[in-house]
C-alpha cells in the first residue's frame, strides 16, 4: 500500500515532495483532476495578459522517481475508510495506507454567469481556463473583473498594466473585504483608481447582455458596464462531495485538528479544503503560504503518534500593486482595538488589530517595514507593549519598495535592522 495525495496544487505537491524526502522507501501517488499540475496559480493573471510565458508558471521539475506516481485528469468518486480504498470516477480502485486530502475547491460562479452558456466569461482559477482567457483577451480589450479578492485585485492591476480598460466589480462592502479594514481598503482603492481602474463596490450582479453568443455587457449595482470579457475571481467552494457519508464531514465541512488530522487518524487534509478547528474556533487561512506550510506539515505528521500542531494560522500575504507595496498580517476582527498610523498623501496606512491587548492581525499599506517582526509578534500571542508600538510607525525615509518581478516564485518579507542597545 502507499500514501495517496488528492490534489496537485501547492499543498498537494508540497506534501508529496515532503513524503518522498522523509520516507524515501515509501511510494507516493498524487492524483489531480486537472490535466496539468505543479504550477503557480498566483501567476495566472500575468500569464493571461501575456506578461509571463507559460513555462514560467511551473514549479515542478520533471524528474524520474520510480516511487512517485503523478496521475492527472482523474477524479475521486468515493472514499471507503474501512477498506482504506479510493474509487475513481473511472471505476478504478486504489488502496492507501495514509491519505492526504489537498484538492482545494471549485471556483465560485454566480448563477447569472454560469448559465446559460456565454462566451467570454472565465474563472481565474486553473490553467485550462487561463489559456482560453488569454486567447479571448487578444481581441477583447474591455474587461470586467468580478470579485474584490486578492486574486481579483491582482488580476485587475495586471490587466491595466497591459493596457486593458478595466472595471473591478465588488458585490458587497469594499475590496479585500476579508483581508482589510475599510480604512486600509480605501487607500488601496484610491491607488487603483489612479492607475485607471474603475471600481464598483456594493454592486451585486443583476443581468448580462449578449451579442452573437458572447458577453457584451454586465449590469451590476444598477449600472450597465460594457465589456467584451468577464474574469471571475470571487473565491472558491471546497469540494467535499466525494466525502459525503464517510464520517469525515461536520455540517459539510472537513474539520481537522491543528495537526491537520481528520476524524480518521490515517487521513490528513491541507489547503483550501481543510477547516482547522482550534480552541472552539474554526479557521480557514486560505493563502498560498498557508497551503505550502500545511502541505509540508500534513506529510510530516502522517506517521507520528502525536501529530505536531500547526503553529502559524495567520493569513499573511504580500504583493505589490504596481507601485503600492502591501503586506496583510491578518484579517480584521469584530470588536478588536485598532492601532494605526496613516499618511494619506503618501498612500501609507499601517494598522494592527488587538484583542485583549494581543495583536491578532493587521495590514501594512505603502510601507511594509518591520513586517516580519510584526508577524512574529502576532504568532507570539503576547501583549502588545509600548516598545512594540514603535514598530508600527511609518518609516517613510526607508520605505521598502517590494517590487514584483516576472516569474517571482515566493513572497519575501523584509525586516528592518534593529539597532544595538
Amino acid at each position: 500500500m502507499t500514501c495517496i495525495i488528492v490534489g496537485g496544487g501547492s499543498a498537494g505537491f508540497q506534501a508529496a515532495m515532503t513524503c518522498r524526502t522523509l520516507r524515501p522507501d515509501r511510494a507516493v501517488t498524487l492524483l489531480d483532476a486537472e490535466k496539468e499540475t505543479g504550477y503557480y496559480r498566483t501567476l495566472l493573471p500575468q500569464f493571461m495578459v501575456g506578461a509571463l510565458p507559460e513555462e514560467k508558471l511551473f514549479f515542478r521539475k520533471e524528474e524520474h522517481d520510480p516511487l512517485l506516481a503523478v496521475r492527472t485528469g482523474v477524479r475521486v468518486k468515493s472514499v471507503d475508510r474501512t477498506s482504506r480504498c479510493l474509487t475513481l470516477e473511472s471505476g478504478e480502485t486504489l488502496l492507501y495506507d495514509r491519505l492526504i486530502l489537498a484538492h482545494g475547491g471549485d471556483p465560485y460562479l454566480p448563477d447569472i454567469l454560469s448559465a446559460p452558456p456565454c462566451h467570454g466569461i472565465f474563472p481565474v482559477r486553473d490553467l485550462t481556463n487561463a489559456r482560453k482567457a488569454q486567447a479571448w483577451l487578444r481581441d477583447h480589450r474591455q474587461v470586467v473583473v468580478f470579485g474584490g479578492s486578492l486574486v481579483g485585485v491582482k488580476t485587475a492591476v495586471h490587466l491595466r498594466q497591459a493596457g486593458f480598460a478595466v472595471t473591478l466589480v465588488v458585490r458587497r462592502g469594499h475590496i479585500l473585504l476579508r483581508a482589510l479594514s475599510p480604512e486600509s481598503a480605501e487607500v488601496v482603492e484610491t491607488h487603483l483608481r489612479r492607475l485607471g481602474i474603475e471600481i464598483c463596490v456594493n454592486a451585486p450582479l443583476e443581468e448580462i447582455r449578449k451579442k452573437d453568443g458572447a458577453i457584451d455587457g454586465l449590469k451590476a449595482g444598477g449600472r450597465w458596464l460594457p465589456c467584451g470579457a468577464v474574469l471571475v475571481a470571487a473565491g472558491t467552494a471546497p469540494d467535499t462531495s466525494f466525502l459525503m457519508g464517510t464520517g469525515l464531514l461536520t455540517d459539510g465541512e472537513l474539520l481537522v485538528s491543528r495537526g491537520l488530522q481528520t476524524a480518521d487518524p490515517r487521513i490528513f487534509a491541507a489547503g483550501d479544503v481543510a477547516v482547522i478547528s482550534s480552541g472552539g474556533e474554526k479557521v480557514s487561512p486560505n493563502t498560498w503560504p498557508q497551503a505550502v506550510s500545511q502541505g509540508k506539515l500534513a506529510a510530516e505528521n502522517l506517521y507520528r503518534t502525536a501529530p505536531m500542531p500547526h503553529r502559524d494560522l495567520t493569513r499573511i500575504n504580500a504583493m505589490d500593486l504596481h507601485g503600492l507595496a502591501m503586506v496583510i498580517l491578518g484579517p480584521p476582527v469584530s470588536g478588536a482595538e485598532v492601532i494605526s498610523h496613516a499618511r494619506p498623501e503618501a498612500s501609507i496606512r499601517r494598522e494592527l488589530f488587538l484583542v485583549d491587548g494581543r495583536p491578532v492581525g493587521g495590514a501594512l499599506i505603502g510601507d511594509i517595514a518591520a513586517a516580519g517582526t510584526l508577524h512574529a509578534l502576532i504568532n507570539a500571542e503576547r501583549p502588545f507593549t509600548a516598545r512594540d508600538a514603535g514598530l508600527l510607525r511609518p518609516r517613510t525615509e526607508n520605505v521598502i519598495p517590494f517590487p514584483e518581478q516576472t516569474g517571482r516564485r515566493e513572497a519575501l518579507i523584509l525586516s528592518p535592522k534593529r539597532s544595538k542597545r
